[in-house]
């Protein structure tokens, strides 16, 4: 007799991540976050401008153009018990003195640090008060963000922690440092990540080359064969101001330079090749500077999104 075997029942799906993103801007933490297996189901942003880029590139997104904080954006996490990640990336410029023109009017400049560390301990509150199975945070490591994060770390004792990174061990071909906070785990496993032998140069993600070395985009022109990087190393941070610019160098001297393109900016930021920007290069330039490398938020929540949890 032939013994056939009963038929097993289908095994459940593991249950998909959902991603929240608040402060989305043109989705560059949303695309290494699908990029690594998880749906994204929410975007919220004060620029209508930045969130059209995000809804060319994620179209089942639900998208909201809201000033942050906001009790109506509170409102959209979940409470039904699904897995979900939230992710927050609130404005960093008032922390730069680079980017904050109001940095050395001392009272202009003292005021809008502290609305953002506002949006920083809303963003916290907002977060580690939700069902949310895991969440991340990302922001400049200043001194007031670190204090913030050490507050929370006392309320909220086990849930919270934080590091310094620097991105070119994680792959991103510049000299970007950022401060990830976010839970234990997550934070814990993408330090293991960190490796020289992640690093990428600057050639490898520029495969055409329009000159010899890149060079910063706020650097005066005196200055420009000392501000200028090769391309078999890192480049220098992207910004969402003063794009970087192509130069040729000959004897220590610039003999011809051009600024980079939006598309080129994009791929030294780790965005896959054809991200919908911009047809206007200032938006275009702004939003992609302002982004989170979509590689950080791959390795992030690589390992996170394939975990099944009832």
């Amino acid at each position: 007799l032939l013994c056939v075997p009963a038929p097993r029942a289908p095994t459940a799906a593991p249950k998909q991540l959902e991603l929240y993103s608040y402060f989305s801007g043109a989705g560059g933490f949303c695309t290494g976050a699908a990029q690594a297996g998880c749906r994204v189901v929410y975007a919220c942003d004060n620029c209508p401008r930045a969130l059209e880029t995000h809804r060319r590139n994620h179209r089942d997104t639900e998208h909201q153009c809201l000033t942050l904080p906001s009790p109506e954006a509170a409102a959209r996490l979940p409470t039904d018990g699904r897995r979900f990640h939230v992710h927050c990336s609130p404005p960093c410029t008032k922390f730069s003195k680079i980017c904050d023109p109001n940095a050395v009017k001392g009272n202009a400049s003292a005021r809008g640090r502290a609305q953002a560390v506002t949006l920083v301990e809303w963003s916290l509150a907002l977060m580690l008060g939700s069902r949310c199975t895991s969440w991340s945070l990302e922001q400049v490591p200043s001194p007031e963000v670190v204090a913030v994060l050490e507050r929370a770390q006392r309320q909220w004792p086990g849930r919270v922690a934080w590091a310094r990174f620097d991105l070119s061990l994680l792959g991103v071909p510049q000299t970007r440092r950022r401060l990830l906070a976010g839970t234990p785990r997550l934070i814990a496993r993408l330090q293991r990540l960190e490796s020289k032998t992640r690093r990428r140069t600057a050639r490898s993600v520029l495969p055409r080359p329009r000159g010899t070395h890149v060079r910063h985009g706020w650097a005066p022109r005196r200055t420009w064969s000392a501000s200028c990087a090769p391309l078999d190393g890192l480049v220098h941070t992207v910004r969402g101001r003063h794009a970087h610019c192509w130069v040729t160098l000959r004897d220590g001297e610039a003999v011809d330079h051009c600024v980079m393109w939006p598309s080129e900016l994009a791929a030294l930021q780790t965005f896959p090749k054809g991200y919908k920007l911009p047809l206007r290069k200032f938006d275009a330039y702004l939003q992609v500077g302002n982004a989170v490398p979509p590689l950080v938020a791959k390795l992030l929540l690589k390992k996170e999104a394939r975990v099944s949890r009832a």
